[in-house]
């Protein structure tokens, strides 16, 4: 039992040494669960055994990192988020951009995986200003997806989905800003050049937003679903550098089982609890 455990970290650390992520401090339930998926993939008896495969094979560590990381998601997940986007959240972020003298609106959707979140915020977001009868290039607009694992991320990049990913988006809205290819839907243009996606580590102590060295002041940050997997002490940590990193005012967005440390609950103003919607003071 101790050289298992042994071994088991030892996979952790080489992980660490490749991508400065510290899966130690992730819950261990589900670490070890999506090991034994990649290790019955390779046919690995063992850890030992997926030590040697990892040192036989180093492309083995790029995939047991995307088996790792929680790639399910779809365009509109939980479309009452979305809803409340459009009729609250970005009117009030544009009136206090107005009442500011301000036209620089930041948003971060964290751990996006395929990028079917940032796009569908990106998509919201036109939505709106159409409405409103303005246009993107009326303000200074970024929208930045992260996730650890670049190789979702250069899927996020070209935009291109299966019809699961998008049983939920209105006809209306797929016509509009999707382009059908073959059994598959692309993302137009115009949405792409409004998002960003990079990699980026949430539990980074050094880099606390994307990208690196640019000042924060998000004014909506998007992490739904992703901080369950992260034991407490991990929690703590991403939670603190989303604090430094909204603006005041800002929204952030997190999962239905997810909360705000008891810590910084005086911090902010929970505007929806079953959504889990709350604005930092």
């Amino acid at each position: 039992m101790i050289d298992l455990e042994k071994d088991f970290s030892l996979i952790l650390s080489k992980l660490y040494k490749m991508y400065g992520l510290d899966f130690s401090k992730y819950r261990e339930g589900t670490i070890k669960r999506r090991l034994a998926r990649r290790m019955a993939f390779t046919g690995a008896g063992s850890y030992r055994n997926y030590l040697d495969i990892l040192e036989e094979r180093p492309r083995e560590y790029g995939r047991l990192l995307s088996d790792l990381t929680i790639k399910l998601s779809r365009f509109f997940r939980n479309q009452y988020v979305f809803e409340k986007l459009q009729n609250e959240i970005f009117p009030d972020l544009f009136r206090q951009k107005k009442e500011g003298g301000k036209n620089v609106l930041r948003i971060w959707c964290a751990g996006c995986a395929y990028g079917e979140e940032t796009y569908s915020v990106a998509i919201t977001l036109v939505e709106y200003l159409k409405r409103k009868k303005e246009k993107t290039g009326d303000y200074d607009i970024t929208i930045f997806g992260t996730d650890i694992d670049e190789e979702t991320l250069q899927k996020a990049r070209i935009g291109v989905y299966d019809t699961g990913a998008v049983k939920e988006v209105k006809k209306g809205i797929l016509d509009e800003y999707f382009l059908v290819c073959g059994s598959h839907y692309q993302v137009v243009d115009s949405i792409k050049a409004l998002v960003s996606f990079t990699t980026h580590n949430l539990t980074s102590a050094k880099h606390i937003c994307p990208p690196a060295g640019v000042v924060a002041n998000y004014d909506l940050i998007l992490c739904r679903n992703t901080l369950i997997y992260f034991a407490t002490p991990l929690q703590g940590r991403v939670f603190s550098n989303f604090f430094r990193s909204l603006s005041r005012g800002g929204y952030l967005i997190l999962g239905r089982s997810e909360s705000i440390p008891k810590d910084l609950e005086e911090s902010f103003i929970l505007r929806n609890r079953k959504d889990r919607i709350f604005q930092k003071k």
